[in-house]
């Protein structure tokens, strides 16, 4: 009975822990900088590229799938952590998701850039010339070409260091 006591209270702490673990997992998230002039200090300051992410939020289908297969993996963190500095430029149609000031600074991102489509992942170097860009998002859910353009952006910017 001892025994069977022991077994069951080291599984039941196992358990917790594990769960803890996956919970902490799924729970992280990389961080997005909130302003686009600080995020281009911040680049130039690190030597980092900028990665700028123009999506639509709460009605975009194929944005929505990118942040579940791409942009919230382990493997992008770890990459953003080291690698990036990040920029959302999102175009809600709720009202309420974001402020008028902050749609007015996206839609001049986006023209300056000319994104024509949702989501499209743009590289910039510090001084926010383009270093490399991709649009759109398959529902075969390849993000293959968004690691190639990530790698190729930062290979690119180390050479300007």
């Amino acid at each position: 009975m001892k025994k069977l006591f022991i077994t069951v209270f080291f599984i039941a702490i196992y358990t917790t822990i594990q769960a803890q673990e996956v919970q902490e997992t799924q729970s992280r998230h990389p961080h997005w900088v909130e302003d686009f002039s600080q995020a281009l200090k911040i680049s130039k300051k690190t030597h980092k590229p900028l990665l700028v992410l123009f999506t639509g939020s709460d009605w975009c289908s194929p944005c929505k799938m990118l942040h579940e297969d791409f942009f919230n993996t382990e493997k992008f963190i770890a990459i953003a952590d080291k690698d990036l500095v990040l920029y959302k430029a999102d175009f809600p149609r709720r009202t309420d998701v974001i402020t008028p000031e902050k749609r007015h600074e996206n839609t001049s991102i986006q023209r300056k850039y000319q994104v024509r489509g949702f989501p499209t992942v743009l590289m910039l170097d510090s001084s926010g010339k383009e270093l490399g860009r991709f649009a759109g998002y398959s529902f075969m859910r390849d993000t293959e070409p968004h690691y190639t353009l990530v790698k190729n952006a930062i290979e690119q910017n180390s050479k300007l260091f």
